[in-house]
Order: C-alpha cells, then structure tokens, then sequence
C-alpha cells in the first residue's frame, strides 16, 4: 500500500494493467488467481479497491512476462507412496535432475506419447 507521500515504481502492476492483460489473453480472474494460490475474491477486491499488493506484484510481473500466458502454472500437491516418492527421489538423482524436473518430464512424455 502507498503512504499519502509514497507513488508506484514504474513496473507496478495496476489494475488497469492487469484487467488489459487478461482481457488480452483471454484469462479469467479465477484462473489468475489460481496461479497465485489465492482466492477469486482476493483478485475480486484488487479491482474494486483498485489496488494490488506489493506482495504479489513480483508474481504478476512473472505471470504477465511469460511467453504463453494461457498456460500458467500453478502448484498442486499430490499423494503418493513413501516408496514411490523415494523411488522418483533415486531415479532423479541418477539422472541429475530435481524430483520436480523429473516428475515433471515423466508426464510431459506420457503426454507425447498419448496424443
């Protein structure tokens, strides 16, 4: 939030900015506000107080800075074995990836190999 005396940086993101970006690309602010794991309502509020926190203002810049918007990432949490997660962790670590990258390759390839 500003102070009376205090303006924006010039890379803040308003929500003049952020409402042009999204019409631009077609994503709701549900979608938007999935990326950032908040809820609908919180973006809801940016628009009607028109104000977005310094807090997430580095998150949006990355989101609106990506090459293809209409896939933004988000976080998701999935349960699995003990035994199979350390199974990925050693497979990972003889290929010399993160956990991450290679749960993240597997898919991507099973997807290739799907479509």
């Amino acid at each position: 939030m500003f102070t009376s005396n205090s303006q924006p940086g010039p890379d803040y993101v308003d929500t003049k900015k952020l409402g042009q970006w999204l019409h631009e690309h077609s994503i709701s602010r549900a979608e938007i506000a999935k990326a950032l794991g908040i809820q609908t309502t919180v973006v809801h509020n940016w628009f009607a107080r028109q104000r977005i926190p310094r807090n997430v203002q580095a998150s949006l810049r990355h989101l609106m800075g990506k090459d293809s918007p209409s896939e933004l990432e988000s976080q998701i949490a999935v349960r699995m074995k003990n035994s199979t997660l350390n199974e990925i962790a050693r497979q990972a670590v003889k290929e010399g990836l993160s956990v991450e990258e290679w749960i993240l390759r597997a898919v991507g390839e099973k997807l290739e190999k799907n479509a």
